[in-house]
């Protein structure tokens, strides 16, 4: 993405050096800025999430849900 900010870059740098030297409280501060800056600057755009309906006859059995919203079709099985 064409983002850029030199205050990003310097919260990031920072907790990554933070994190390097166990400083816990510097960490927390320089993440917590990056976050709120990404919040701030970065627009938030609303994905389109399309319904799942699923139906199956009564012997085909394994259907799992994934975090992705699509089927997985490896799992079923036909009685």
């Amino acid at each position: 993405m064409s983002y850029q900010s030199k205050a990003m870059d310097d919260l990031i740098h920072g907790a990554v050096d933070a994190a390097a030297i166990g400083d816990k409280s510097s960490y927390e501060k320089d993440v917590r800025g990056f976050v709120d800056l990404a919040f701030t600057d970065i627009p938030r755009i609303p994905l389109y999430q399309p319904y799942v309906n699923v139906a199956m006859q009564k012997n085909v059995s394994g259907y799992q849900y994934w975090f992705h919203r699509r089927l997985d079709y490896r799992a079923l099985v036909k009685a």
